[in-house]
C-alpha cells in the first residue's frame, strides 16, 4: 500500500484581509491626492498674490504718468475657461496699461499719435516701449491670443483678473468699488460667483461668504 505524503497548504489572505489592505491603499491614495491638490491650489494662489501685487505697482507707476487710473473700453467682453465664461475687458485692459502694447481694450480721449498700433500684436515696438509699466512682464502672467489679437492678465488659476475703476465722488453714479481708488481681483477658487462685482462683498449673503475664496486688494 502507497502512502501519499500531502503538500503542506499555503496560507493566503482571506476576504477580509483583502479588504482591508485594499481600504489602507484607498485611504492612503486618498491623502496623497488630496496633499498634491492643495499643494496644487496653495501654488495658484501665491502665484496670483504676486501677479497682483506686479498688477498694482504698473497701476501706481500708470496713475503717476497719466494722472489718474485707467478705465476699460471694452469692460463687458467675455471669455471660457474650461466650461465657465468670464469678463475679459478689464483685464485685456490691464494687459495693454502694463505691457504698453497696444491701446484699444484702454478708454482714452485721444490716442498718442506716437503709440504704435492700436491693437496688440504681441510685441513691443520702439514706440510702444516709453508705454510699458512693467518692464520684462513675466509670461506667467498673461496670456496673448493671435488668432484675436488680444492679450489678457491671469491669474495663478489661468483665469483672467478682475478690475473696477472708482466713480469719482461727484460724479453722480454711486458708489461701484470697495476702495476708493479702484478694486482689483481674483475669484480663486469660486467657480459659482464668477458674475459678481467687488462692491457686492459688502453686503451678507453667499458672494460675501465665497468672497473669502477670492484674492483681492481690499
Amino acid at each position: 500500500m502507497k502512502t501519499y505524503m500531502r503538500k503542506p497548504v499555503q496560507a493566503g489572505f482571506t476576504v477580509v484581509e483583502l479588504l482591508v489592505v485594499i481600504t489602507i491603499i484607498a485611504l492612503l491614495f486618498a491623502l496623497t491626492i488630496g496633499a498634491f491638490t492643495y499643494a496644487q491650489r496653495s501654488a495658484a494662489r501665491s502665484r496670483t498674490t504676486v501677479a497682483m501685487n506686479a498688477i498694482k505697482s504698473g497701476l501706481e507707476r500708470y496713475s503717476t504718468e497719466f494722472g489718474e487710473y485707467p478705465t476699460p473700453q471694452n469692460a463687458g467682453d467675455t471669455i471660457a475657461v474650461g466650461n465657465k465664461t468670464y469678463e475679459v475687458g478689464a483685464a485685456a485692459m490691464l494687459y495693454q496699461v502694463l505691457s504698453g502694447d497696444g491701446y484699444d481694450n484702454i478708454a482714452i480721449a485721444e490716442p498718442p499719435v506716437d503709440a504704435g498700433p492700436a491693437s496688440s500684436n504681441g510685441s513691443i515696438d520702439e514706440n510702444e516701449s516709453k508705454y510699458v509699466m512693467i518692464t520684462d512682464m513675466p509670461k506667467e502672467i498673461y496670456v496673448y491670443e493671435s488668432t484675436s489679437n488680444r492679450g489678457y492678465m491671469v491669474d495663478g488659476f489661468g483665469k483672467p483678473f478682475q478690475y473696477e475703476k472708482a466713480n469719482p465722488a461727484n460724479s453722480g453714479a454711486g458708489v461701484n468699488t470697495v476702495n476708493p481708488t479702484y478694486d482689483l481681483w481674483s475669484y480663486g477658487e469660486d467657480e459659482e460667483n464668477i458674475t459678481a462685482r467687488s462692491i457686492d462683498t459688502l453686503n451678507a449673503g453667499p458672494v460675501k461668504d465665497a468672497s473669502q475664496k477670492w484674492i483681492k486688494n481690499w
